[in-house]
C-alpha cells in the first residue's frame, strides 16, 4: 500500500479503537468502578469532602489549599494546551508555504498533499483547543466547589 493511501485504513482503525477503549471504560466505570482509576479517584474525593465537611473549622484552610493546588495544575495545563496550538499553528505555515519536502512536512505522516495535511493539522490543534476548554472549565467547577466546602451553610 502506497504512502498517501495509509490515511484510509490508518484513520478509520485508530477511531475505532479509540471509541472503543472509552466505551469498555464507560461500562466499566459504571458497573464496576473501583477497577478503574477515574473510580476510585471518585470514592477518594467523596471520602476528602466528607472528612474535611466534618469539621470545615479546623480543615477550611487544607480545602482551600488543596482547590487552589488543582487550580494551578488545571492553569498549567491550560497554558500548555494554548502553546501547542500556538507552536502546531506555526508548523502548519511552514509546511504550506514552502515545497513538500521540508523538514515540517516530515513530520506528517501518510497524504502529503496541502489540504490533507491541514485538515490534520486543524484535527490535532481542534484537540488541544478542547482540552484547554476542558481546563478552564475545570477551573470553575473547582471554584464553585471551594465556595460550597469553606461556606457549608
Amino acid at each position: 500500500m502506497k504512502e498517501n493511501q495509509l490515511d484510509l485504513v490508518l484513520v478509520p482503525v485508530a477511531l475505532s479503537v479509540v471509541i472503543g477503549y472509552h466505551l469498555w471504560l464507560l461500562h466499566t466505570i459504571i458497573h464496576h468502578p473501583t477497577r478503574t482509576v477515574v473510580g476510585l479517584n471518585a470514592i477518594a474525593r467523596q471520602r476528602w469532602a466528607a472528612a474535611i465537611m466534618a469539621d470545615p473549622q479546623k480543615n477550611a484552610i487544607l480545602a482551600v489549599q488543596t482547590l487552589r493546588n488543582n487550580i494551578m495544575a488545571s492553569t498549567v495545563l491550560a497554558t500548555t494546551a494554548i502553546t501547542l496550538v500556538s507552536l502546531i499553528s506555526v508548523f502548519m505555515g511552514a509546511t504550506t508555504n514552502s515545497s513538500p519536502l521540508t523538514s515540517a512536512s516530515m513530520l506528517i505522516y501518510g497524504n502529503k498533499t496541502h489540504l490533507l495535511s491541514s485538515v490534520k493539522y486543524f484535527a490535532i490543534s481542534l484537540c488541544f483547543i478542547s482540552a484547554f476548554v476542558c481546563n478552564v472549565q475545570i477551573v470553575f467547577i473547582i471554584f464553585d466547589s471551594n465556595n460550597t466546602l469553606v461556606m457549608p451553610n
